[in-house]
């Protein structure tokens, strides 16, 4: 078993390439690969070839083929974490979002030798880690830009600060940031909302507002942006529902459809196009229950919309429709 500290942020693998972990342990990054062995009788083969053919509809199964392989590089790694990821000191000292998304760095090839199983270091090309080119992204709006050294992470939402709640001059706010891999999504939402602010509509659109960009302190190039957090209650989006514990009367949800269904023409009207729709996508503000339009990363979610029909004027209306049957109303 792992630590609680232990956090596994990502899983890559590919058909015969091999198994990538990524690991977060008291506030450094570990990348740990397990590659196809050149021999039998390896312990690694057999954990490569279960990931490679684990069902992914299958939560149950998958969680605990990931646990097993977490736990196993654990034990195989024990004094490495000692030694390079000693327990961070107690007390209320908030990371910086710069420290979360450029961690120190190792990396080390999983192996069996003489039966067992070893971490052996391997060099990391650390530059890969630290965006030199920055976002596509014009500050038309002139809005505010931080250092990713002044952004303060209150909370960590998505992956590992790609999405988190932070404090910027005392203020909360959400930011969204990390690698590249990320970026086209954010650029998009970025262009969605400056739509949505310079219309003369923002004031009835129940989207977050934009309220800075993130700078990447070393570079000086954009790496993130900073919305307004919108605080959320014991039910924090729609999909939370699917929770038979989850209670909402009918007219609640009355309410939250028709809201959806307002927001959505609204977007359209100023010319954007939420994307992505789908319940999980719509938080429900804790002082005063309405219903907010969030995500416009783009891209689709099966059962919600149709891949052909992604980011259309036909694939929202496809969303709102299928989530008004979710809130069966």
């Amino acid at each position: 078993m792992t630590p609680e500290d232990w956090q596994a942020v990502q899983w890559d693998s590919g058909c015969g390439e091999g198994l990538f972990l990524t690991v977060m342990y008291h506030g450094k990054r570990f990348h740990v690969s397990l590659l196809p062995p050149s021999s039998p009788d390896t312990i690694e083969g057999p954990l490569i070839s279960k990931f490679d053919s684990m069902d992914d509809e299958d939560e149950d199964e998958t969680l605990a083929i990931q646990e097993e392989i977490e736990t196993i590089v654990y034990e195989a790694g024990r004094s490495i974490w000692t030694q390079l990821a000693p327990p961070l000191p107690d007390g209320p000292e908030l990371s910086d979002l710069h420290s979360l998304l450029y961690p120190e760095t190792f990396s080390f090839r999983f192996i069996t030798n003489n039966g067992k199983a070893e971490l052996v270091p391997q060099e990391i090309e650390e530059a890969h880690y630290h965006d030199r080119f920055g976002m596509k992204i014009v500050n038309v709006m002139g809005i505010p830009q931080y250092s990713s050294k002044d952004v303060r992470v209150l909370e960590t939402l998505v992956g590992q600060g790609y999405i988190a709640q932070v404090l910027v001059e005392g203020k909360e706010m959400c930011c969204k940031s990390g690698d590249d891999a990320f970026w086209q999504g954010i650029e998009r939402e970025f262009d969605c909302l400056c739509k949505v602010a310079r219309s003369q509509l923002a004031d009835s659109i129940r989207v977050p507002r934009l309220l800075g960009l993130v700078t990447s302190a070393e570079t000086g190039m954009i790496i993130g942006i900073l919305e307004e957090y919108i605080p959320t209650g014991v039910l924090s989006d729609l999909r939370e529902l699917e929770d038979e514990d989850m209670e909402a009367s009918t007219e609640r949800r009355k309410k939250w459809g028709a809201q959806v269904r307002e927001m959505v023409d609204l977007l359209h009207k100023v010319g954007v196009i939420w994307g992505d729709g789908k319940p999980h996508n719509v938080l429900i503000h804790k002082e005063t229950d309405d219903a907010w339009v969030i995500d416009f990363g783009g891209s689709y979610t099966e059962g919600w919309v149709d891949e052909e029909l992604m980011e259309t004027l036909e694939g929202d209306e496809q969303a709102v429709g299928r989530i008004l049957k979710f809130l069966d109303i």
